[in-house]
């Protein structure tokens, strides 16, 4: 058979295009803040922004928001404490402002207690459980003396024999009360068990002040040492000396006594510089969040950082600078799983650290003006800086009146570690990123691709709106989104930047406590070496 010449094509034939970009997906930053380890090795989960999204196990959710719950007051708020009666109908929330005791529960502010006579308005409290069962609230302040409050007769001054009236702290600690002087190293308890009133005992704790300075605060830590569970006497010196009580009565030497001291840097001057932590307890100082069991242990150290250290580097210069301002809180949120590190504002600018109480990770929170915190029926509330009172880490949005008007939707602001994408030594041109949501609302998004170790923020607010539920017999059946439920919400944004190591840098706007970031998608084109 005779072969036949192959007809030539009409038009020339066109090899397949080589391919030319890549995607990669990047994971959320779940580890959180991130100001320890060198840029360059950081791992892909962590950040070096993440403001106002809270980092959990399945990605990074934008934080609830705050709303007024009290209508302002005509002085500052200088302190916030709540009372947790027996029956909790008796309930109060109560503020420091102006030289009085204002309870601030409802929407209006009533005068519970007028003329206190405090000095600087901080005010120390502590709960305290009577042999009749009945609960009442114990208050100390420099200048004012010692205060207790009942549900049935409101406020008292009460005036034990010996106790000096500038009192900066008071605790409770095996049924007995304990306080602390104001610039002294003297401490003070009463001398009868189960009683708020009687006979005060000064007891001085010179000794242990290795450092110098005064007792700051006075703390009661429940401990399972190996030989059953107990309660300790934890002394905290304004410079840092830690001193740790064993036993029952202070009055004799064979039934009390000093079990160590520890040093854990300066701490703040003022608030609330430690918490409970589970079976622990938390101290706040130059060093960091301290862990009081890995303290007594030795096992806090550079070798064996406590749980702050991803943030240190940010943390302590913070607390150096602002030791002496008010003031600082501590305070563990449950119902949001966060604990909360209230710094003093910073010309004018307030900012909070929180971790992560699940997973130890961080981040940090703006737009929310603490003056001081407090906890009533396991809800955060704080004072803010125009007088007023709010529900904090509560609604969709910032700033709501109590009328649910004027709110803002939060906006956070995210940019996770740097990364090759697995070829450090070739350029690349990133073209385009697709960051994805989980959430009940598609949020408002503006980001840039930061190259080279740069930390260029977004310029602006992504705008957003709530007002995007699909209607019945009007949506696009297959499009529309069904309202109320979570989906998930992706879209491509083009971006410019030429680098080795690129970080995505992301602002989000969404309703607060439901919008969680997942993970992105960078597209780039890789080059050569040079």
């Amino acid at each position: 058979m005779p072969l036949v010449a192959v007809r030539p094509f009409k038009s020339p034939r066109v090899s397949a295009a080589t391919q030319v970009s890549m995607m990669t997906s990047i994971p959320s930053p779940v580890g959180g803040l991130n100001f320890r380890d060198p840029i360059s090795e950081m791992p892909a989960t962590d950040a070096m922004v993440l403001n106002n999204f809270i980092p959990q196990r399945t990605g990074c959710l934008l934080r609830k928001g705050w709303q007024y719950s009290c209508n302002v007051l005509d002085d500052p708020v200088t302190s916030l404490f709540s009372y947790n009666a027996a029956d909790s109908a008796d309930n109060k929330l109560f503020a420091a402002s102006g030289g009085s005791i204002w309870d601030v529960t409802g929407e209006d502010a009533v005068e519970s207690q007028a003329s206190t006579g405090s000095t600087d308005g901080i005010w120390s409290t502590t709960q305290f459980a009577l042999v009749s069962g009945e609960v009442v609230l114990l208050a100390v302040s420099p200048g004012a003396g010692y205060w207790v409050y009942e549900a049935t007769s409101g406020w008292t001054q009460t005036t034990p024999t010996n106790l000096p009236t500038d009192l900066s702290s008071i605790a409770v600690w095996k049924n007995r009360v304990w306080f602390t002087e104001d610039k002294t190293s003297t401490v003070y308890y009463l001398e009868d068990v189960d009683a708020i009133d009687g006979i005060a005992v000064a007891f001085e704790m010179g000794s242990l002040l290795r450092n110098g300075g005064s007792v700051r605060g006075l703390i009661n830590w429940t401990l399972d040492s190996g030989i059953g569970v107990d309660d300790y006497l934890v002394v905290v010196g304004t410079e840092g000396d830690v001193g740790v009580w064993q036993g029952t009565d202070p009055t004799s030497a064979a039934t009390f006594g000093l079990k160590g001291v520890w040093y854990v840097g300066p701490v703040p001057a003022f608030g609330r510089f430690f918490t409970a932590y589970g079976g622990d307890v938390m101290i706040l100082s130059e060093l960091g969040l301290v862990p009081m069991s890995r303290l007594v242990n030795g096992q806090f150290s550079e070798i064996q950082p406590g749980p702050s250290s991803k943030i240190q580097s940010v943390l302590s210069p913070l607390i150096v600078q602002y030791r002496d301002e008010t003031s600082w809180d501590v305070i563990l949120v449950p119902n949001s799983d966060v604990l909360i590190i209230k710094v003093p504002p910073q010309n004018g600018i307030y900012v909070q650290y929180a971790m992560n109480v699940n997973t130890g990770s961080w981040c940090s929170f703006s737009n929310m003006p603490m003056v001081c915190t407090a906890l009533l029926n396991g809800q955060l509330y704080f004072a803010t800086d125009d007088y007023g009172i709010a529900k904090g880490l509560y609604g969709e949005q910032d700033g709501l009146t109590i009328a649910n008007t004027s709110g803002d939707y939060v906006s956070g602001d995210v940019q996770g570690a740097f990364n090759s994408y697995q070829m450090p030594g070739r350029l690349k041109k990133f073209t385009m990123v697709r960051p994805v949501f989980i959430t009940t609302k598609a949020p408002g998004v503006k980001l840039r691709m930061n190259t080279q170790y740069s930390f260029t923020g977004v310029p602006g607010t992504p705008s957003f709106s709530a007002d995007t539920t699909s209607e019945w017999d009007t949506g696009v059946w297959g499009t529309a989104k069904w309202s109320g439920a979570s989906n998930t919400y992706e879209n491509w944004f083009g971006v410019t930047g030429l680098g080795y190591f690129g970080a995505v840098r992301l602002r989000a706007k969404g309703v607060g406590g439901s919008t969680t970031l997942s993970s992105y998608h960078v597209l780039y084109e890789p080059g050569g070496i040079m």
